[in-house]
């Protein structure tokens, strides 16, 4: 349903889109009139609310940035080439039929309509959509393997805090026995204060989608900006962002706004200057000098977070490889050894894959890399700062050209970089982040670990195949060139624009972009040094690897809120008030999912294909 759903907002209803953070409406939204409304008569116990709402969180990370945006890349390149834009000549001879839609009436029926009277050509789909769905279960694969290796490690031995999680885990409470809802926490009047503070903006401005000219309240003031050079900062007022900032560790929200404001500066100075690394990439932190040194220190925290499991890495090695009785792993929801050779697996496949549709073999491993930096790293931000949306720094495409240059690459190789934007593309939503939280949760519970993995299959077994077929169905029904600039804009565009422009303007090593990785990496550094050699040093390296990180720089203002209002709290009244302040801030939360739930269904009924968006992020 989340996946379906999140499809239909987006290209059909053009209304709020249902999938677009790491915790998506879809999944919210359902939880919460399940939670009030079924759960008692349907006699649902919390772990199944868990299984539902970790289904949905996983089904939500699919419809439109990920199968979308897949459906779109091997759809566009037959039939968007123009004599102008000279994909043709570039991409065509070493183009892997198999992994793109063939050129023909299937395919212009497609972005067009159906004519009258013809049916949907599925045969036409069913070469590509097989062999990509190998490449997401390998992917898919790849995620839930190390999601489940390192959850030990994040939630026992370092216990991460999942802030992210605060609101699910509120609704998932037990009910009281006299509560007049069935959601614990709703029985708190503090709770309606929040509630309200963030609704009543979205059911006020609501009135204008039936009076345009009735006055709305804005979610997005007036920007600030230092100087001429420097980046504008975006004052943005979302209560939801507020409500999760005040779960953050104080220390990390903290470094979030500061390092925000320090590499604003840092921006500023450098274009003051006359500083040039190169162009920005799509997908990516801009300017590039931002997302290269945010890349950078994403790479320290991935490299020092491995580091500091190693131990526990190898006691997963050993459970695998000797099957060491000693070592536990019947509370994960799949063993070691699965986990393991089929890692082993799956990357092996990935390895295949893209040699064969052209990428040189020595290239593979440098975009492997970059892909595991930037999930890996993205899933451990999340996990530790709570942030409901963030995107890649730097993707592993321009990552690895960097580092290799272009100058030696065959134009096969081009254009597996190009197709590998099909799977390694718009990050905004991706399934790591919700498997991680969806283990986080598991965990809680005290038996049949192993049962969670059934529904974990399921959900991405049948929201890929969802997501592919009514991608597909409605593309034919309404024409897929009315979904937007993902399917015909420059979002589609980009991989095989950029595929040109790399190969007519080629590169040795650029050495630039990688310096100022250096510098992001050796501040990172220096800053965990800090952090554990320092004992009253305020700043986590967190901030500095999220901090400049689009779309997290368009939020730093609810974040500067939360932090300074937790900060108050906790100083007037220490931690009781702050877990007494705690009802209200979910209620920021849940006021803002009920409030945008609540307009999606207005729109649907009132305004079907010319929907309103309410902003979760920018």
């Amino acid at each position: 349903m989340a996946t379906v759903a999140g499809t239909y907002a987006r290209f059909i209803l053009h209304t709020t889109r249902l999938d677009q953070n790491h915790l998506s409406l879809a999944a919210v939204f359902p939880l919460v009139l399940i939670s009030l409304f079924l759960a008692r008569p349907l006699k649902l116990n919390r772990g199944q609310l868990i299984v539902i709402f970790t289904m949905a969180l996983i089904g939500a990370t699919m419809p439109t940035y990920f199968i979308g945006k897949l459906v779109a890349n091997i759809a566009v390149p037959h039939y968007l080439a123009t004599p102008e834009n000279q994909w043709r000549e570039y991409f065509e001879p070493g183009l892997s039929e198999y992994a793109v839609v063939p050129q023909g009436a299937a395919l212009t029926w497609f972005f067009e309509g159906l004519p009258t009277g013809a049916s949907v050509p599925w045969e036409t789909w069913i070469t590509p959509v097989f062999w990509w769905l190998t490449v997401v279960a390998a992917f898919y694969g790849c995620c839930l393997f190390i999601t489940v290796m390192l959850r030990r490690q994040w939630v026992e031995n370092e216990r991460i805090d999942y802030p992210l999680m605060e609101m699910p885990l509120a609704v998932l409470e037990d009910p009281e026995p006299r509560g007049f809802f069935r959601i614990p926490i709703m029985n708190r009047p503090v709770f309606w204060g929040g509630f309200a503070m963030s609704s009543i903006v979205i059911f006020w401005n609501i009135i204008s989608y039936f009076q345009p000219t009735f006055p709305t309240i804005p979610y997005r003031l007036s920007s600030i900006q230092l100087g001429p050079t420097f980046p504008a900062i975006g004052i943005r007022l979302y209560w939801m962002v507020v409500g999760f900032a005040y779960f953050i560790n104080l220390d990390v929200s903290l470094s979030i706004w500061v390092f925000n404001l320090l590499t604003n500066i840092e921006v500023g100075i450098f274009n003051r200057l006359g500083g040039d690394i190169g162009g920005d990439e799509e997908y990516s932190t801009a300017p590039l000098v931002m997302g290269a040194q945010s890349m950078g220190a994403f790479a320290v925290v991935v490299g020092t977070g491995l580091w500091m499991a190693r131990g526990h890495l190898k006691d997963v090695w050993r459970k695998a490889v000797t099957g060491d009785p000693r070592i536990r792993d019947d509370d994960e929801i799949v063993s070691y050894r699965t986990c393991v050779f089929g890692l082993g697996i799956c990357v092996a496949y990935l390895f295949v894959w893209h040699v064969a549709t052209g990428m040189v073999w020595s290239f593979v491993p440098l975009f492997l890399l970059g892909c595991l930096i930037m999930y890996l790293g993205m899933t451990r931000v999340i996990a530790e700062t709570g942030l409901i949306a963030i995107r890649a720094p730097l993707m592993p495409q321009p990552f690895a050209m960097f580092i290799t240059g272009t100058d030696w690459l065959n134009r096969d190789t081009m254009v597996s970089v190009a197709l590998s934007y099909s799977w390694c593309g718009d990050t905004k939503t991706t399934i790591m982040p919700a498997l991680a939280h969806g283990t986080r949760l598991f965990s809680s519970e005290r038996s049949h670990h192993r049962d969670y993995i059934v529904a974990v299959v399921v959900a991405m077994v049948v929201g890929v195949l969802a997501s592919f077929a009514f991608t597909i169905y409605m593309g034919y029904l309404n024409g897929a060139a009315n979904y937007g600039g993902l399917f015909t804009g420059g979002l589609a565009r980009y991989p095989w624009d950029n595929l040109v422009k790399k190969v007519n303007d080629p590169f040795a090593t650029n050495w630039k972009p990688l310096l100022v990785m250096g510098i992001g990496a050796a501040v990172t550094g220096g800053l965990m040094l800090l952090r554990y050699r320092v004992s009253w040093w305020p700043l986590h390296p967190i901030g500095f690897a999220a901090g400049p990180v689009y779309p997290v720089n368009s939020v730093v203002f609810p974040i500067f809120i939360g932090w300074a209002l937790k900060s108050l709290i906790l100083r007037l009244g220490g931690v009781k008030a702050y877990r007494d302040a705690r009802p209200f801030f979910i209620g920021l939360i849940l006021g803002h999912f009920v409030g945008t739930g609540v307009s999606f269904v207005v729109d649907m009924i009132w305004f079907h294909g010319q929907g309103h968006g309410i902003p979760f992020n920018d």
